[in-house]
This record gives structure tokens, C-alpha cells and sequence, in this order.
């Protein structure tokens, strides 16, 4: 018995050209890829940073808007005679439904805002309606060179005519942001923090 050839043996079951064909065959880890992969396929890094960036500017796109959606119902709201008199100048509704719309648009926008901040389904969808509507009726505005208040903010936009022509611009960006938003949220399918903790309790509960 050979002692020194035996404990080569079980040492190094595997030699030369096994050995070196073992080493081919094992997987990659991925720090290995991330480092040594040259070619043109994308890296693991960066694809998470880039995920990143899009998710932040997810969220400070929706609290911003919710927050726009949120202020401009509560203000107008708190006048709703006011409204009335802003929307009457655009003279496309009968006077009897001034008082039902001064009430129940700026009641929609503040719904819509708040269900954007908890991600509540529709609420996007439903902003999406009120921008494109808020859209056509400014467009119909500076169309016909009205020298109106748009009625957005009330008492925030003094100069007429100008506030409807920065008002249209300002609602086609944020019709351009919805649409970033319902993209994303189609792709990663996000989920608010207190919907996950929600349904954590619901199984903690069904188990129990």
C-alpha cells in the first residue's frame, strides 16, 4: 500500500483534463458575471439602477400630482360660489347645474388625489378623465380668445387670459405624466407599503 498514492487519490478525485472540464462546466456566481462579462449584454448593476431611477421618479411623479389634485379641490371647495362664477364664464353649462358642478368637480379632484397617494384603484384613470376634460375646455378657451379666469386655483391665477393659455400647457404635461404613470405601474405593478401590510395581517389572521 502506497500511502502517499492513496491520499492523492482522495484528495484530488479529479485531475488534468477532468478537472480542468469541471471547472468549465461550473455556473457563474453573479458577482463573477457582473466583472469579467464583456459583451454586449446588459449588466446587473446597472439594470438596478435604472430601475431605481424610474421608480423614484414614480413616486415623485404620483405624490405630485396627488398634492396638485388634493390643493385644487380643497380650495375650490372652500369657495364653491367662486367656482361657480369661474365655470359660468366659460358659458357651456345652464345656470341650474353651476351649483351641482362648483361642488361635485372639485369634490372628484380631491377623490382622485387622495386615492393616487394610497395607490387606490381607478384613481389614476380617473384624474386621466378630469385632466382630458379640463384640457378641452381650456383649449376651447384660448380657441375663442376668451379673457377668462380657467377657474383652476381660483384666486391664484390673476392675469385671464394668460392663466388659461398656462393652464392648458400645464394640464398637457400632466396628462403626459399620468401616462408615465400608468405605464409604470402596468410594469412593475406596484403595490402600496399599507396594502402589503394589510394583506400580511389578512394571512396571519386565515392561519390563526
Amino acid at each position: 500500500m502506497t500511502p502517499e498514492g492513496s491520499w492523492n487519490v482522495s484528495l484530488n478525485p479529479l485531475k488534468g483534463d477532468e478537472f480542468v472540464e469541471n471547472r468549465r462546466k461550473r455556473p457563474k456566481t453573479g458577482k463573477e458575471i457582473s466583472v469579467t462579462d464583456n459583451s454586449g449584454r446588459s449588466q446587473p448593476h446597472a439594470d438596478r439602477g435604472w430601475e431605481a431611477h424610474l421608480t423614484w421618479l414614480y413616486h415623485g411623479l404620483r405624490l405630485g400630482l396627488a398634492c396638485v389634485f388634493i390643493y385644487a379641490g380643497l380650495i375650490k371647495l372652500l369657495d364653491p360660489r367662486a367656482f361657480a362664477h369661474a365655470i359660468a364664464q366659460y358659458d357651456l353649462l345652464p345656470e341650474g347645474l353651476l351649483p351641482l358642478v362648483a361642488v361635485g368637480l372639485p369634490a372628484l379632484e380631491l377623490l382622485a388625489g387622495l386615492g393616487l397617494i394610497f395607490e387606490v384603484r381607478g384613481s389614476l384613470i380617473l384624474m386621466a378623465i378630469l385632466l382630458l376634460m379640463f384640457l378641452v375646455i381650456l383649449g376651447y378657451a384660448v380657441w375663442h380668445n376668451l379673457d377668462i379666469d380657467c377657474g383652476c386655483f381660483m384666486a391664484d391665477e390673476l392675469d385671464a387670459h394668460n392663466s388659461v393659455k398656462t393652464a392648458f400647457w400645464r394640464d398637457l404635461m400632466m396628462i403626459g405624466a399620468t401616462l408615465f404613470l400608468y405605464w409604470r405601474g402596468r410594469s412593475r405593478a406596484p403595490h402600496s407599503l399599507w396594502i402589503r401590510k394589510l394583506k400580511i395581517l389578512l394571512k396571519g389572521e386565515m392561519i390563526k
